[in-house]
Parts: structure tokens; sequence; C-alpha cells
């Protein structure tokens, strides 16, 4: 089990923020364009808020997940939810993601991104673990 603290970046809380991520990553498999009414709130992966700060969220990730790359796809707006990319990074990912009918998870991650453990997010308060 894997998590990613998602911080809040300029107008967007956390929570916001993490919703567009995991939309995103979603829209890599299956752009807008190709999906049903149904889809229009679909994600790629769960997020919690943290129990005593519901503008804290965080994505349940797994890192080895394999995302298919629709030939189609677009990446403007979940490249835009990492603004610590120099605009080489951007292009670099960006050109790596299109090349690729499938790619890791894990391998889009920018640097500055820590992926998280079920002890961090215990001892952060996140959620408690109960003892059998």
């Amino acid at each position: 089990m894997q998590w990613i603290t998602v911080l809040p970046q300029g107008q967007l809380t956390s929570l916001e923020r993490a919703q567009i991520i995991s939309r995103e990553l979603y829209n890599l498999e299956r752009p807008v364009f190709l999906q049903n009414e149904d889809e229009a709130d679909k994600t790629y992966f769960g997020i919690i808020t943290h129990p005593d700060d519901d503008t804290r969220a965080a994505l349940f990730v797994d890192v080895t997940a394999i995302i298919r790359i629709h030939p189609n796809c677009t990446l403007e707006r979940l490249v835009a939810m990492f603004p610590e990319l120099t605009p080489e990074e951007r292009y670099t990912l960006s050109s790596t993601i299109h090349q690729l009918d499938f790619i890791q998870f894990g391998l889009i991650l920018p640097d500055s991104v820590t992926v998280r453990d079920v002890d961090y997010m215990v001892q952060e308060g996140w959620f408690v673990l109960n003892d059998p």
C-alpha cells in the first residue's frame, strides 16, 4: 500500500489537485472524447482525506501500475499539476508518454514526489491501524 500526499497549489486545494491528477491519469487511457456519460467522474487512483483536516488529500497509488496510453490522449492538464517541473522536464515527460503504448505509473512521477508507506501515514494521523 502506497500513498502520495498532495499539497495545495495556487488556487487549487489539496483535494481538488488530487482529483485532477487522478482524473487526468484516467484520461490517458480513455480520452474524454471516447468516454460515456457514466465515465465523467472516473479516476485512476482512489483519494483519501485526512480525518483531522479534510483540506489535506492523498492518492492511494500503485507505483508499479501499468497505464495504457491512448494515442490521442492529452497531457497538458496532468503536467500542469506539477509546476515544479522545468520546461525541459515537461517536454521530456510529454514526448516520452506519447511515444509509448504503456507506461509504469512510477516512471511519470516527478522527482519531487514522495511515495509514502503505511507507517508514515499512520504516524501522520491519516488512519489508525487496529491491533488484532
